[in-house]
């Protein structure tokens, strides 16, 4: 008797676990729609996110226009966030996150986290070095650090090869380096919020801009980054999103 009463009081938590996902399935569907409405059409107010990051996220690299493509959908909606707040700084993003409620700032980020990523992570995991020439500054800063100026590898959060990890450390390789420099600088002079645990802020504090120039330029150099070229038209000058 026990036993049944136990079968029955596990079937009935199963059929509304199935429920309870059949119902959240088609709603994160809708958000997702949503989003892709906002990066390819725009809304309101809001110029399509394709027009400066590309019809699949892939961005546009000659006019330091990052790729968004496969991106965590909770750094993603930090940046907006911070677009919005006045915590990070840039003229054309700036206006946008804004004009866009947080319903929509959730469905666009949601929208490009879920896109194929245009990183080629097997191949750029594989031939990360573990001991890279020390006099190449870029590749030793990204993947052994500086730790006589307390600033730790790229890597260790970023990923081997700049990969990404998880929802909060963005991908680097492939990134336009005038882009990542921008952002170190930024960090530097305060101008953006230092993010999780204050760790760009505090590190890039510690980075020479030798050691910035290096490792933008090596992280936006690394061969097997990108798999589709990305269109190489785009407002000069107004990057940095």
């Amino acid at each position: 008797m026990a036993y049944n009463i136990s079968l029955r009081h596990g079937l009935s938590s199963l059929s509304f676990a199935i429920g309870a996902v059949v119902l959240v399935a088609p709603a994160m569907a809708d958000i997702v729609s949503d989003g892709q409405t906002i990066a390819t059409s725009g809304v309101k107010g809001v110029v399509a996110c394709a027009t400066c990051h590309g019809a699949k996220g892939e961005g546009m690299a000659a006019a330091g226009f990052p790729y968004l493509a496969g991106q965590g959908a909770a750094y993603l909606m930090l940046q907006l966030q911070g677009f919005a707040n006045g915590t990070r700084h840039n003229p054309i993003m700036e206006p946008i996150a804004k004009a866009l409620s947080p319903v929509q700032i959730a469905a666009v980020t949601a929208y490009f986290s879920q896109l194929p990523k245009i990183l080629d992570a097997k191949a750029l995991s594989a031939q990360a070095p573990t001991y890279p020439d020390k006099d190449a500054m870029g590749a030793w800063v990204a993947n052994r650090g500086d730790w006589d100026n307390n600033i730790p590898a790229c890597a260790q959060c970023h990923g081997p090869g700049g990969i990404g990890i998880g929802q909060n450390f963005p991908a680097l390789a492939g990134l336009p380096a005038t882009y990542i420099r921008e952002q170190l600088n930024a960090w530097q002079q305060e101008k953006r919020a230092p993010g999780p645990l204050s760790l760009m802020g505090d590190i890039a504090s510690r980075m020479s801009e030798a050691q910035i120039t290096a490792v933008a330029d090596y992280f936006s150099g690394l061969p097997e980054a990108v798999k589709s070229a990305a269109p190489a038209s785009a407002p000069a000058s107004q990057g940095a999103q």
